[in-house]
């Protein structure tokens, strides 16, 4: 087979504060679906190959999202896209949504104004909107309209294994979080300390999971905690690190988990809903968070969360589908995984 018939996958690289978002631009296969929603569980529940493909190894590592970047099925958005990670597609990515918002007027796929571009995109969580800040053709930030996010359970009790009981919120910000204030554990968000915070936030969320049921009240195939963030408070700034599968911490400062505790604070009367919550990530990454609306998800007290950060476009590549390769599938050793 000659290299120029092989099949190719166009990758483009890109980050927000740190944490890798790659984009799909070209070469995923038909995804069916009458929703974004319906995509996402598609891959999830009947076919994940192609996000094997993209995230295992030898072409992908656990340190990574890929953005499968597909057509709206939402007449108010050109775009959509469905974020993957090593344990699945999932709902919302608020950094991930700053990649893809940041690469789709950079690469001129939709127009802009002198100054400010609005961007409409479908994601399985519902319509987001992207407010871009642009300086010629450059992207120097991005405002998510984020989902409307909620506090769900307050101050819940959690029997961690090995551990002991810990206090949370538990809350959804685009997906379902585990919110646990640092300062209980004695543990500060610092690099020296990640392994330990991989380790309990893992044992967290699996406990968290076991324990309580949480279900979207307008979209109940929404009914899974995702995430473990941990939060040193110091208001209106907050310290975050967020646990992702299979065992790492979010480079960036996480917009879903902060959209989720923007929530929390705003619903316990922590903060006000006219002040910037400002979400420092364990790099020192910043994302800006602010209440844009008060609104009623499914019946229940919620808000519109608004977050703004930056991304950076920093490469291009291609993957080759060679039908001779045995490790189409990709795989995963302990070592990392």
């Amino acid at each position: 087979m000659k290299f120029s018939d092989l099949k190719k996958v166009e990758i483009l690289e890109v980050h927000a504060e740190g944490e890798v978002g790659q984009i799909v631009l070209s070469g995923a296969p038909n995804i069916p679906g009458e929703t974004l929603l319906d995509q996402m569980n598609y891959i999830n529940e009947c076919d994940d190959s192609f996000l094997k493909f993209c995230l295992h190894e030898p072409r992908g590592k656990s340190q990574m999202t890929v953005n499968l970047l597909l057509p709206s099925k939402n007449p108010a958005a050109e775009y959509g896209f469905i974020p993957m990670q090593p344990d699945g597609a999932h709902s919302m990515s608020g950094s991930n949504a700053m990649c893809v918002a940041t690469s789709l007027i950079e690469l001129g796929f939709v127009q802009t104004g002198e100054e400010k571009c609005r961007v409409p995109i479908d994601t399985p969580s519902g319509l987001i909107v992207a407010n871009a800040a642009v300086s010629g053709s450059k992207v120097t930030s991005v405002e998510i309209e984020m989902p409307p996010s909620f506090l769900e359970h307050p101050n819940i009790k959690i029997n961690v294994k090995d551990f002991g009981t810990v206090t949370a919120d538990i809350a959804f910000g685009g997906c379902y979080f585990v919110l646990v204030n640092a300062e209980q554990l004695n543990l500060q968000i610092s690099n020296q300390n990640a392994g330990k915070l991989v380790q309990l936030g893992k044992a967290i969320k699996e406990a968290a999971s076991a324990q309580i049921k949480v279900k979207h009240p307008e979209i109940p195939e929404l009914n899974q905690i995702e995430y473990t963030m941990f939060v040193e408070h110091s208001l209106p700034k907050i310290k975050t690190s967020t646990i992702l599968y299979p065992g790492r911490v979010d480079r960036s400062p996480c917009g879903t988990g902060t959209a989720a505790q923007l929530a929390a604070l705003v619903t316990k009367g922590e903060l006000r809903s006219n002040q910037e919550l400002i979400s420092e990530s364990i790099i020192n990454g910043k994302f800006y968070a602010r209440v844009q609306d008060k609104v009623k998800c499914g019946g229940r007290d919620a808000i519109i969360p608004v977050m703004r950060g930056r991304a950076w476009l920093c490469g291009k590549s291609q993957f080759f589908i060679d039908p001779t390769d045995p490790f189409l599938s990709g795989y995963t050793l302990s070592d990392t995984w």
